[in-house]
């Protein structure tokens, strides 16, 4: 019994281990990892942004509570820290990204930290007094966060599609140079 249980633990600490080493930066300098994980940070992205467009929705003319706006916070401060590990893995191999890869990911870091300065605004203001979620200063750290956010995801996206569209252009040339 204690042998089985052994070999159940190694088995699963191996499994471990290979998952963590596949899934790890280090074993993936390329650029497909890159565009892989560019693509997932631009779709946290959006998601931020919907959020954010929620926040936003919560300073004009509405009356919510104090604890509708905290959640809102605590979901956007989540998203913040997700994505500032994924751009943190993201400078890591940006130098076998390629051109485009690059750009995309100098163009994050600054609306990155826009939204993370003006959301640390947003969440000390309701901490300091919670009826500030009412106050002309949280409406406009809000809205920087709202616009850094769209921005953010504009961007990213934007490059992206770029990126896409220029590597379909070069296989339509490809396929045209072998034809000819």
């Amino acid at each position: 019994m204690l042998r089985r249980n052994r070999f159940i633990l190694a088995s699963s600490i191996l499994t471990l281990l290979l998952s963590i080493s596949l899934a790890s930066p280090a074993f993936a300098d390329n650029p497909k990892w890159v565009g892989n994980q560019l693509s997932d940070f631009k779709a946290t992205a959006y998601q931020m942004r919907t959020e954010a467009d929620l926040l936003k929705s919560y300073t004009l003319g509405k009356r919510l509570s104090w604890e509708t706006h905290t959640r809102q916070l605590s979901i956007l401060k989540d998203q913040v820290n997700q994505l500032g590990k994924n751009l943190a893995n993201l400078e890591s191999q940006k130098s076998v990204a390629n051109e485009n890869q690059a750009m995309a990911i100098e163009q994050a870091r600054p609306h990155l930290e826009s939204i993370a300065q003006n959301l640390t605004v947003a969440i000390e203001s309701v901490n300091e007094s919670r009826p500030n979620v009412h106050s002309m200063e949280y409406a406009e750290a809000v809205g920087s966060v709202h616009a850094h956010a769209k921005d953010l995801h504009t961007k990213v996206d934007t490059i992206l599609d770029y990126e896409a569209a220029r590597t379909r252009l070069d296989k339509l040339e490809v396929q045209e140079s072998q034809g000819s």
